[in-house]
């Protein structure tokens, strides 16, 4: 393939957040430093910018409580803890995830069940009925690249059933469905502020819920075990909010940043919801060519497209095309990438799941007495056909958050070349 003119290469890399961190962060960040105050609870001066940011993130997704914590990874595990997920119990989660997903499930003591895909690469609401069982006591949904599924009937089903719902919206901040935000449908959400999320402050985390009950518990199991009262002192004597904490409070520089971000935050989304929905409706133009469903494309978050080909090879082939076209991005960058190159996103590319391996070196959670019905559960390829097949002839393409006019063009072009020169017929349907 002869290869288009790339001037303004490489594209920008993933991150979509970073690209907007502006004089707004640095001076948030001053004033924090300033007051001598970088603690969420106290200081000499101050600010309580972490509750204000649980003030205004809760009011953005929809929800009563929002508890800012010091990154996903403990936001789910504290969200785990307050839902009382352990030895014992079963926890059903779709294969396509962060490893980050399972691994807390893991070290609650449960045991993690694996619920095939949809078209959307969420959820199956049908394999999840089918997997229920009488020790299942949470279901998460993880809408990944911000693609949130069928979860109106996901919280049905889980509703139904007498059983929790978790979102994992780590990568799904201001993606939306029929404008309910993601984060607004199960008893509990979580959100991550990492680096590669649609806004930063390089950590962070956020738990929500509706239920005030839900509420008080992990605030307690992010602090010290126990709430607190208006005057902000310990309550020692509520049997219910007895619990141990882990201490993963945000701090309130992290907390001034996110406030800044979450201001750009649909201009970010809108940027990326953009270019997708243009390379959707190009790609839409050739026969042969799939896009994962997305049922709302104006809630669409839209920092990842997924483009589903008839098998492996042709796969690879348009991944290679574009590269070979002009797309490429900075050295140690991963996209475009075949979701078979994928690492720990998918279930059976994680070999501590795999083997069944434990948390501390001592027996596993698959190992202990009150989780024997669960020992013969496999991780292995082929325990999700539908998401393995859909794995083998997928490629996936970063949208990156901020983009010239060249650069938003040159991509366009070398989609449309690559799709030429590969001999996809145009269909013209959209």
């Amino acid at each position: 393939m002869e290869a288009l003119s790339n001037k303004e290469t490489p594209l920008p890399q993933e991150w979509p957040g970073i690209h907007y961190i502006g004089e707004e962060e640095v001076e948030a960040v001053t004033r924090i430093l300033r007051a001598k105050s970088p603690f969420r609870f106290y200081g000499p001066d101050f600010q309580q910018e972490t509750l204000h940011f649980e003030e205004e993130f809760a009011q953005y997704i929809g929800v009563k409580h929002c508890l800012a914590v010091s990154h996903g990874t403990a936001a789910l595990q504290v969200a785990m803890a307050a839902m009382r997920i352990g030895p014992g119990d079963e926890v059903l989660l779709p294969g396509y995830f962060w490893v980050s997903t399972v691994a807390a499930v893991v070290r609650s003591g449960a045991i993690p069940r694996l619920v095939d895909v949809d078209p959307s690469f969420n959820m199956d609401p049908d394999d999840l009925e089918r997997k229920i069982s009488p020790r299942t006591k949470l279901a998460i949904m993880v809408p990944m690249g911000g693609v949130i599924g069928q979860v109106a009937r996901v919280a049905e089903i889980c509703k139904k059933n007498n059983i929790y719902l978790l979102e994992d919206c780590a990568q799904s901040n201001g993606a939306s469905q029929f404008e309910r935000m993601a984060g607004s449908y199960g008893d509990m959400a979580i959100f991550s502020f990492q680096i590669n999320k649609n806004i930063t402050a390089g950590e962070g985390g956020a738990v929500l819920t509706n239920n005030e009950k839900l509420y008080k518990k992990a605030y307690a199991i992010h602090d010290l075990g126990y709430t607190k009262d208006a005057n902000g002192e310990l309550v020692l004597d509520q049997p219910e909010y007895q619990l141990w904490g882990i201490g993963c409070r945000m701090t309130e520089v992290t907390a001034a940043i996110l406030r800044q971000q979450l201001k750009k935050l649909d201009m970010i989304v809108g940027n990326m919801r953009g270019v997708k929905n243009e390379l959707k409706e190009m790609l839409g133009q050739y026969s042969g060519i799939k896009t994962r469903h997305v049922a709302d494309p104006d809630g669409d978050g839209g920092s990842f497209l997924k483009i589903i080909f008839k098998d492996h090879a042709t796969a690879r082939q348009f991944k290679d095309g574009l590269i070979t076209n002009g797309i490429c991005v900075k050295e140690g960058a991963f996209y475009p990438i075949l979701m078979t190159e994928w690492g720990l996103h998918i279930y059976s590319k994680i070999p501590a799941l795999v083997n069944k391996r434990s948390y501390s070196g001592h027996h596993s959670v698959w190992e202990l007495a009150e989780n024997n019905w669960a020992r013969d559960y496999s991780y292995k390829e082929g325990t999700l056909p539908v998401l393995d097949d859909y794995v083998q002839r997928t490629v996936l393409f970063c949208v990156a958050s901020k983009l010239t006019d060249g650069q938003r063009s040159l991509i366009k072009s070398t989609f449309q070349a690559t799709c030429d020169q590969m001999g996809f017929e145009k269909t013209f349907a959209t």
